[in-house]
């Protein structure tokens, strides 16, 4: 029925850190310190010259100049791709919410409770441990074997879970735990169990039964309601920061231009000068940089959230 590797502990490592987990601005400034670096070391070997015979002069007051305005109309891009999902008639707004509203009761009714958490973490926190007190009030294992198999790795896996999402602290965090395809698969496991065993279970187990189906259900709502907050407060902080950082970048572009002189030569001497628009060139990427921190995140966020319910997308085959 189900394999043993969806109730294992994964903490992930360097590339969740990398395309989830980690801090954009450390990402980010980690990406212009290896551009600055790899920079430094082909001047050093002399694979590469930034001196006054170069063609920097020419590649900053061309290319990159028009490199980053392009850069900020994608900033500018952004923006209306969010406003366009913000806004709304008040017949729109007034379905998104009853609709919320609607989806909150239900998972409140069967954890019976007057009311649920607002923060994400915590809602999630109950939805796990509802699932768990309802798969472990009622017994199957006198049903058949994999029956009980089923329950015993469902009770651990939301127990897990449950604990997990509960250290979290952003959006981001908490659908990192949940990024899976194990919702998925136990909510195929409780169809099976329900058509193949209904009859020979109490009512009770029947009822807990569609209770669990129900909570598996919200998991995948809440997903990609997570998942579309996430990419929103992303992609909002990606068209800042590019602003930001364009115009920074800009402004040095500008800077490093009018270091050269018009003929030859430059205002400041060697080794000044190499130093100069090495670190000018960390300062210029960075607004792709954080386009490329952030895009990363987006774009995993997206992958691994790509389905609604018990239907899994194939694998890729470099995994």
């Amino acid at each position: 029925m189900l394999d043993e590797s969806v109730v294992t502990d994964d903490d992930g490592g360097i590339a969740e850190w990398v395309l989830l987990s980690g801090n954009r601005f450390v990402l980010t400034a980690g990406i212009c310190v290896a551009v600055v670096a790899i920079l430094a070391v082909l001047t050093v070997t002399g694979i590469i010259s930034v001196g006054l015979k170069s063609s920097v002069r020419s590649l900053l007051s061309s290319g990159i100049a028009s490199g980053l305005l392009t850069l900020i109309t994608v900033a500018l891009s952004i923006n209306q791709l969010i406003l366009s999902r913000v806004f709304g008639s008040p017949n729109e707004l007034s379905d998104r919410l009853d609709g919320t509203l609607e989806f909150r009761r239900i998972v409140e009714e069967i954890a019976g409770r007057s009311s649920s958490p607002t923060d994400p973490t915590d809602f999630l926190a109950l939805v796990f441990q509802t699932i768990h007190d309802r798969i472990t009030d009622f017994d199957l294992s006198g049903v058949a074997d994999e029956t009980g198999e089923y329950q015993s790795q469902l009770a651990s896996y939301t127990d897990t879970l449950s604990e997990r999402v509960k250290n979290e602290d952003d959006m981001v965090g908490v659908l990192t735990r949940i990024l899976g395809t194990e919702y998925a698969e136990f909510m195929a496991s409780t169809r099976h169990v329900q058509n193949e065993f209904g009859d020979d279970v109490s009512d009770s187990a029947q009822s807990g039964l569609e209770d669990v189906l129900e909570l598996l259900k919200s998991i995948a709502i809440a997903r990609q309601y997570f998942k579309t907050l996430a990419i929103q407060q992303d992609l909002a902080r990606l068209s800042r920061f590019v602003a930001y950082s364009g115009l920074t970048a800009f402004v040095t572009t500008i800077c490093l231009t009018l270091l050269y002189k018009s003929s030859s030569g430059a205002y400041i001497g060697q080794p000044e000068l190499t130093i100069v628009v090495i670190l000018g060139f960390g300062v210029i990427v960075s607004p792709l940089a954080v386009l490329i921190s952030y895009i990363l995140r987006v774009a995993t966020i997206a992958r691994y959230t790509v389905s609604v319910g018990p239907f899994v997308p194939p694998k890729e085959e470099a995994e």
